[in-house]
This record gives C-alpha cells, sequence and structure tokens, in this order.
C-alpha cells in the first residue's frame, strides 16, 4: 500500500498530515499487494515488432472502442497484477456497465481479503486491517489505469499511437498498441485489444529504457455471469460514509510551480487544515499521469531533498523556507525533481 512508502528513513513527512495526503493520494493513484518477480525483458522485444509508423484514425478508433467497451459493458474478468522488483497478486472484476448501470468489484484473491465496490458514483474500501472508507469517484482505479478512460483524441497531441501487429493472450487474439509519449518526461504503455470484444488484456507500463514495470494481465474473461445476483450483491450492501475533506479555499497560496510536462494542467488544488496543521495541495494530470504537490509549513530546518521511486510510484520531500513539500507522482524521478525544483515558495 501507499502508506509502506512513508518511511521515516527515506521521506522527510509530517506525521500528523501523514493520512491527509494518503487520503488525497487515493484519490488519484492506487495501491497495490504483490509476491511475484514480473519478468522485464518483454519489453525489448516490442522494440523489434514491425509498426505502422504514422497514427491514423483507426488506431484512435480502436482505443475509443475500448474505453467504450470498459465503461458500457457487463463483464467478468481474473487477472494478475506484477511490479517489477517487487510482488504479485491475482484478483476477480466484476463490472455492470450496460443499461446506463455503473457498479463494479473487485476483490483481492490472495493475502487478507480486500473489496472495492462501486456504486452510485463512489467507491467504498473494505479492508480487514483497517476501518473502510468511501470516496467520491467514478471508477474503481485499482482494476484499470488512468490511460484505458483518456480522450485519445485530445492525447494524440502529445502522444503517439503505433500499432504493432498482432498477439495472443488469454487465449485470445489481440491488436498491440504502443502509446508512447512525445516527450522524455514520462512513460509509455502497450495495450493488447482483444479483437472479439475491444476489452483490454493486457497492459505493460514501460520505463524509458521499455523495460516493463508494471503489467496487468488477463487471465480469462466471462460475458455470462450471474448479473442479476451481481446487482443484488451491490444493492443490498451496507456502504461507509464518503471521508469528507474540509475545503477552506479553490486555490493554493504558499507556492507556485513553474514548470509542467506537456499536456498536464491543474485538475484540483485545496487549502484544508488537518489536525490543526494547514496544506496546500495541487493535483496536476494530463489524462494519463497524475501527481500531486503537498506543501505545509515545516518546523525542521533540514533542505535536503529524499526520493525514493518504487514501481511507477515517485515520492519528493524536501523542506525549503521552512515549508515541508511533498510530490507523489507516477512519473520518472528526473520529472518529479524537474517539477520539484520549479516550485516557487511565497514567502509570508
Amino acid at each position: 500500500m501507499i502508506a509502506n512508502l512513508f518511511k521515516a528513513e527515506f521521506i522527510v513527512l509530517p506525521l500528523k498530515w501523514m493520512k491527509a495526503v494518503l487520503i488525497i493520494t487515493l484519490c488519484c493513484f492506487s495501491f497495490y499487494v504483490f509476491s511475484e518477480p514480473l519478468n522485464t525483458s518483454v519489453g525489448d522485444d516490442l522494440d523489434s515488432m514491425p509498426r505502422q509508423s504514422a497514427i491514423d484514425e483507426s488506431v484512435i478508433t480502436l482505443l475509443n472502442n475500448m474505453k467504450n467497451t470498459v465503461l458500457n459493458t457487463d463483464y467478468k474478468i481474473h487477472f494478475v497484477q506484477q511490479e517489477s522488483n517487487g510482488y504479485s497478486n491475482t484478483f476477480q472484476y466484476r463490472h455492470l456497465g450496460a443499461n446506463n448501470e455503473n457498479y463494479a468489484n473487485l476483490l483481492y484473491l490472495e493475502g487478507a481479503p480486500k473489496e472495492i465496490i462501486l456504486h452510485n458514483d463512489t467507491v467504498s474500501y473494505f479492508q480487514p486491517e483497517s476501518e473502510s472508507f468511501s470516496l467520491a469517484i467514478k471508477h474503481i482505479i485499482e482494476a484499470f489505469p488512468d490511460i484505458i478512460y483518456s480522450d485519445f483524441n485530445k492525447l494524440s497531441e502529445y502522444y503517439d499511437f503505433v500499432l504493432l501487429g498482432k498477439s495472443r493472450t488469454a487465449n485470445r487474439n489481440s491488436q498491440l498498441v504502443r502509446i508512447i509519449p512525445k516527450d522524455k518526461d514520462r512513460y509509455n504503455y502497450v495495450l493488447w485489444i482483444d479483437d472479439d470484444s475491444n476489452l483490454p488484456l493486457r497492459i505493460d507500463l514501460l520505463d524509458l529504457n521499455s523495460k516493463i514495470i508494471k503489467q496487468i494481465k488477463v487471465l480469462d474473461v466471462n460475458f455470462d455471469f450471474d448479473k442479476h445476483a451481481f446487482k443484488n450483491y451491490i444493492e443490498d450492501r451496507d456502504y461507509p460514509i464518503i471521508i469528507p475533506i474540509n475545503k477552506e479555499k479553490q486555490q493554493v497560496n504558499s507556492w507556485q510551480i513553474d514548470f509542467l510536462p506537456k499536456g498536464f494542467s491543474e485538475i484540483s488544488a485545496y487549502n484544508f487544515d488537518f489536525d490543526k496543521t494547514n496544506i496546500d495541495t495541487g493535483i496536476f494530470s494530463d489524462g494519463v499521469f497524475s501527481f500531486s504537490v503537498n506543501v505545509s509549513k515545516s518546523p525542521l530546518a533540514n533542505k535536503l531533498a529524499n526520493v525514493i521511486a518504487q514501481g511507477e510510484r515517485t515520492i519528493y520531500s524536501a523542506n525549503i523556507n521552512h515549508m515541508n513539500i511533498v510530490i507523489i507522482g507516477d512519473l520518472p524521478p528526473e520529472t518529479i525533481e524537474h517539477i520539484a525544483n520549479s516550485i516557487n515558495i511565497k514567502l509570508p
């Protein structure tokens, strides 16, 4: 889980608002539990595959069809998530999207029993080791990454979409599409899209050297599960209340940022009090990748910056002008550091 990243020996982070940053982070990012190492050599093979050099409308149509299938059809899948130098876990994911419904359920199949449920544009987390809670978000971010829900017409300004040809996975034929940023400030993806259903059957996140750093691989697909029983299961549950964030303002006042990778923009900004600590938080995204900047007063004088990367997640922390800066994002460490170095702290 993300909470495991906040260790004192790596991050200069005030403990009394660690929970606040965790809640904000969960609104934009997912948490993962793994147990087996990932074979990253597959990324090298992708570079040698034949490909179309130009983006055409058929690629964008294919990606839009994939998005529509994920959102607006009924399906049940089992999949495995793996991360380089980390672990793996298997999941069951059920989704009802036809008939203007929006229900989903993600069940962890290994370790402690954990369950995430989407209902009425709310996602509820049930975990035995902590209190259950709900967030006002419209899809389960632990199932599919943001790239699956992107506006691909808009992304074409900042990303290239490259057809890699045909492949086979989960006993189904698929079309491979690589999504490559036009700069070196972010990672890239390879998607295996089912020929019959347009569901994404495999999602590889590649680093700047084309090594796989995270992979989602579907094991089986079922379109004929008991949808009525599943809907009743969702509707009959009792759910925890949504976690409120007491927003005092819709803008931040203690800092400004001078560098953003192309296509990134601020999607939300909060200034709020948590346990008598005032925090300025800004969340930025290009529709594929996201990061948050969190600034609060710090009694510490140490200006030494700390950077830790785990999979695609990078966490940066430093104290500048008696302000604590924490940046959390699914971007390369070099990009996060570039962003951090561009932040100007406004002196009182």
